[in-house]
């Protein structure tokens, strides 16, 4: 993976990003699986004393870097309810702003009522293991993970059982390393065009995984061990997940008509695992209509496999 290609992806976004990012998605969308005892059931949560998190942008030092990050909230969130919470992370070279507009998941997150948190990294990139480079390899930025949402909680009314990680590339290689090394705080992860950056990973608990790739990315290879450090394909590492997570299957395949959707389920603690695979899709965020890396997708919405897939599941 070249710098050069990185740098390009950044500057053209930020040029032409906020015109084109936010598109009609058409199409039929797998659904993610229900069967999970961690699914939401209603459970009634006590109220939250007075809630003082704003929108808008924000820093936060840790460990002797300043990060940044955005904040957006659902229009009916007012404090009296718990709501979840969802940290999406942005790619190599790019931003936490650019990431709000590249995946433009606002607009789902306030249909269904989540915080989105867009963490920024104090030098455009995530220590997620071997993606991606930058000056982030040996910064804690799993504790700064933690201490944003120590942060986040202490100012806002947010269900501690809800609390989930998204993102793009490098992005995608950050929350799975948090699947791997903070299953105890996310219910979730929603990785888009990632992989497993780091050897032996092990969960302290089964945590649900929705995988979503494209076959032709040329960054981040799906059919390659690229930036695996166990040497893993795209359908390998949906595999080591589900195995993680003592799964069966896959044993529920859904199909498009450019891509396809494989579910392992009878995890334990009844989470699930879910790789959505678009047929020549690139380095892209499926369901908008920029992307840098084509071939784009608009028929199979990612934004809302992922929120109806978080909802599916919680803590125990």
């Amino acid at each position: 993976m070249k710098a050069r290609r990185w740098n390009q992806f950044a500057f053209v976004l930020s040029a032409v990003c906020s015109a084109a990012c936010s598109s009609e998605n058409e199409g039929l969308s797998p659904q993610a699986p229900r069967d999970g005892g961690g699914a939401d059931t209603g459970d009634i949560e006590p109220p939250c004393g007075p809630s003082t998190l704003a929108a808008g942008t924000f820093s936060l030092s840790f460990g002797g870097a300043d990060y940044g990050y955005i904040v957006h909230l659902p229009p009916d969130y007012d404090g009296t309810k718990r709501a979840p919470l969802v940290l999406n992370w942005h790619g190599y070279t790019s931003n936490a702003q650019q990431q709000q507009l590249f995946s433009n998941f606002d607009l789902v997150a306030d249909a269904e009522g989540f915080i989105v948190v867009y963490p920024n990294s104090p030098d455009a990139s995530w220590n997620g293991g071997t993606c991606c480079g930058g000056g982030a390899a040996g910064r804690d930025d799993v504790g700064f993970a933690r201490a944003l949402v120590a942060e986040l909680s202490s100012k806002a009314c947010i269900d501690a059982k809800r609390i989930y990680s998204m993102g793009m590339s490098n992005g995608g290689f950050m929350s799975f390393r948090l699947g791997c090394e903070a299953a105890d705080l996310f219910a979730a992860i929603a990785p888009v065009a990632g992989k497993i950056g780091i050897a032996d990973c092990r969960p302290t608990r089964p945590i649900a995984l929705l995988a979503i790739h494209g076959t032709a990315d040329s960054l981040v290879a799906y059919n390659t061990g690229a930036l695996s450090p166990e040497m893993l394909t795209v359908p390998d590492t949906a595999q080591k997940w589900a195995d993680l997570d003592a799964c069966q299957g896959p044993n529920s395949i859904s199909d498009g008509s450019n891509w396809s959707c494989r579910a392992w389920s009878s995890c334990s603690e009844s989470v699930g695992v879910t790789l959505c695979t678009i047929d020549g899709g690139g380095h892209c965020w499926p369901g908008q209509s920029y992307c840098p890396f084509p071939t784009v997708t608009t028929n199979f919405d990612a934004n809302r496999e992922i929120a109806t897939f978080f909802k599916s599941f919680k803590l125990p």
